[in-house]
């Protein structure tokens, strides 16, 4: 399924919707059914009866034709207004041409990122362009000239209308009657006034800014009484308390108690000599007796 696809309004599509989808439908078709065959240069073909007596423009058919008009840049698919289709069907009519021939169309609905990416490159494209909205068709008619074409959608005056001799397709919209001389492309404008292509009015913003002040305020939050503060000594848990850490007490350096070797102190030699003079004068011990020996 295309991108956008689900975008489509069906309710859009069916008669009673007309009057916010389309303008005019076309008076010159008679009260039969009313069918189309439709063809893109990608090879993809539409051959659908879109419109039959008491029951209005077919949504199926309808959904299949949107589909073949849909952006081929990015795959984006809208309604297209049922009038453009009864415009294509009454100039092949008009030309002559069989009921079988095929419409062959190379631009239907652009999205406003590709048609400003194609107004960069193309001095026809208009910055509002009827493609936008599902209400202009650049196609032509195997058999059928341009300028046979543009003939007719002069005579309808049905809507805006431009033949481009370079490229040999014309441009129909459901805007208001009017032409214009394509920028390049030679060709004169067969009545009306020459304007800018397929510009539309801008859509007013309005209607968006009245939604938005229809809108209720979001509700205010309820607001919460305040609390007295408590009075006396604030009185915190011992559970909520964290202990203090227990640092490691320093151990304490203990001076060492070894002696200590004292260097020697000199001898005296005064007092040395008075003891060895005084040894010499004492007198020396009586010889010890010897023991008689004892007969056996």
């Amino acid at each position: 399924m295309p991108k956008g696809l689900r975008a489509l309004a069906p309710l859009c599509l069916i008669a009673a919707g007309l009057a916010g989808c389309a303008s005019q439908p076309g008076a010159g078709l008679g009260d039969g059914p009313r069918s189309i065959v439709m063809t893109h240069p990608s090879g993809e073909t539409v051959a659908a009866t879109y419109w039959r007596p008491g029951t209005g423009y077919d949504p199926d058919a309808m959904r299949e034709i949107a589909i073949l008009f849909r952006d081929r840049r990015s795959g984006e698919t809208i309604p297209v207004d049922p009038a453009l289709i009864d415009m294509l069907v009454e100039l092949r009519q008009r030309t002559g041409a069989p009921a079988e021939a095929p419409i062959r169309l190379t631009s239907g609905y652009r999205s406003p990122a590709s048609n400003a990416l194609l107004a960069k490159t193309n001095a026809n494209v208009a910055d509002n362009s009827y493609h936008m909205r599902g209400q202009a068709a650049d196609f032509s008619i195997p058999g059928v000239s341009p300028a046979r074409l543009a003939e007719e959608a002069a005579a309808m005056q049905r809507g805006g209308y431009a033949m481009y001799p370079s490229t040999g397709h014309v441009h129909v919209d459901t805007g208001p009657f009017r032409t214009w001389t394509p920028k390049g492309g030679g060709g004169e404008p067969r009545g009306g006034q020459a304007v800018q292509e397929a510009r539309a009015p801008q859509k007013p913003a309005a209607v968006e800014r009245v939604a938005l002040a229809d809108l209720a305020p979001p509700p205010r939050p309820t607001p919460v009484p305040n609390r007295p503060l408590p009075t006396g000594p604030i009185v915190i848990p011992a559970a909520l308390v964290a202990p203090e850490p227990t640092l490691p007490t320093p151990a304490k350096t203990v001076p060492s108690k070894a002696p200590v070797a004292k260097a020697p102190v000199p001898p005296d030699l005064g007092r040395v000599r008075a003891v060895l003079v005084q040894l010499k004068e004492q007198p020396a011990p009586p010889p010890a007796k010897k023991k008689p020996q004892q007969q056996p």
